[in-house]
């Protein structure tokens, strides 16, 4: 059979389960085609974790079904918003928990199974300079990640954050295996002779608590590849480098850390506990001046508009932190309700045509403090989303 396997996944880490699925399906006699036009099935993963996000999903899943193709809709959608995909989709769905019904539906007596088709997945840099590549290859999906080696470490977040759809669909917490990612960092880095690493997972900062390992660890065993190997962080928890100061703040110290990626939500105390951060603002501006004191500007975050109990003064409260901090690049989700989820049974909802407002005065403000906004509606998003679903990562596209 003739498969057309697209991510409509705007996270990097869930490319680890792409490719897995890709082995499976040509380790069991099926053709992985290029484009809609060639293909006998289209197996989708979806994505749901935003509101727009979640439309373009079902969007896509439309243009396929109304192409004619049989499709199947996986990845996280399924547990993160079923009813709103039963309702846009006829097609047949299967959630990230319940992959087993890949090997019903495209396995054969004989081959093998997903199990079998699981690695450590990592994938060399696409670019070296990412807003060079992305005018060069405007069809391309190319993001952050991309101008680094991509190491996918981790899966599944132990965190209970009452906001997170996302964990609806996750699997359970699991590291992978230490000795597996260092030998596959030691492939790449050989092989492309670069050296700065990205280090992927759903909570990257939980890694080896399962094992009896942990994060600073693995980095140290990872920098063995090479004497001037650096790491960057994506979904790095505040909490883990508050957890383990010393370490994080030595690996700074030692050049071995490149960019952080630290997610924060808010900077205000009332909306923290509501969504069960478990930091507060007072830890917050301890960690990112004890970056400054580095001299450490490498870091971006991530924030919430329009949480429920929000007020003006908690959206203040977080702008003038992330001004104050100088921070380069934010992303600003507005807040989703999801069913299932704690925070959508809270009360005070800020209404959305009020969430969008503070979403647009937040951008304002943060761009002309001169920083990279990333937001719904906003001229990246759209960017990004056109890329997602014109191409698709070229991995043979040199930059």
């Amino acid at each position: 059979m003739k498969v057309f396997l697209k991510g409509l996944n705007t996270c990097t880490q869930r490319a680890g389960k792409l490719r897995q699925y890709r082995t499976f399906l040509v380790a069991n006699g099926h053709e992985i085609v290029e484009t809609l036009d060639e293909c006998d099935a289209v197996v989708a993963w979806t994505c749901a974790f935003r509101g727009d996000v979640r439309d373009n999903t079902l969007a896509r899943l439309k243009e396929y079904e109304s192409a004619g193709h049989r499709v199947i809709a996986t990845g996280c959608m399924p547990d993160i918003d079923p009813e709103g995909l039963a309702a846009g989709f006829s097609g047949q769905v299967f959630a990230w928990t319940e992959e087993a019904e890949l090997e019903r539906l495209f396995g054969r007596p004989g081959g093998r199974g997903l199990a079998d088709c699981e690695a450590v997945f990592g994938e060399p840099p696409l670019c070296d300079d990412l807003a060079r590549f992305r005018t060069a290859c405007p069809d391309v999906d190319a993001t952050f990640p991309d101008q680094f080696i991509k190491l996918v470490v981790a899966e599944g977040c132990p965190y209970t954050c009452t906001y997170c759809s996302e964990r609806l669909a996750f699997p359970d917490f699991r590291s992978f295996d230490a000795e597996a990612l260092a030998a596959e960092c030691r492939r790449l880095v050989a092989e492309t002779g670069r050296t700065e690493v990205i280090l992927l997972a759903d909570c990257v900062g939980e890694y080896g608590r399962d094992t009896g390992r942990d994060l600073p660890w693995l980095i140290r065993r990872l920098c063995a590849a090479h004497p001037d190997l650096r790491v960057a962080l994506s979904n790095f928890h505040p909490i883990n480098f508050l957890q383990n100061w010393a370490a994080f703040s030595d690996l700074i110290a030692e050049n071995r850390i490149r960019h952080l990626n630290l997610p924060i939500q808010s900077a205000s105390d009332p909306v923290l506990r509501r969504m069960n951060r478990l930091y507060r603002r007072d830890d917050l501006e301890r960690l990112f001046g004890h970056l400054g004191h580095l001299g450490f500007d490498q870091f971006d975050t991530h924030i919430i508009v329009g949480f429920p109990g929000e007020t003006t003064a908690d959206v203040d409260t977080t702008l003038d932190f992330l001004v104050r901090h100088r921070v380069r690049y934010v992303l600003i989700n507005r807040f989703m309700e999801t069913p299932g989820m704690p925070a959508t049974r809270f009360a005070d909802k800020v209404p959305p045509t009020e969430a969008a407002r503070r979403m647009r005065d937040a951008e304002d403000r943060l761009r002309a403090a001169g920083a990279i906004v990333n937001a719904e509606d906003s001229d990246l998003m759209r960017d990004r989303m056109a890329r997602l679903n014109r191409g698709r990562k070229a991995q043979t596209i040199a930059s």
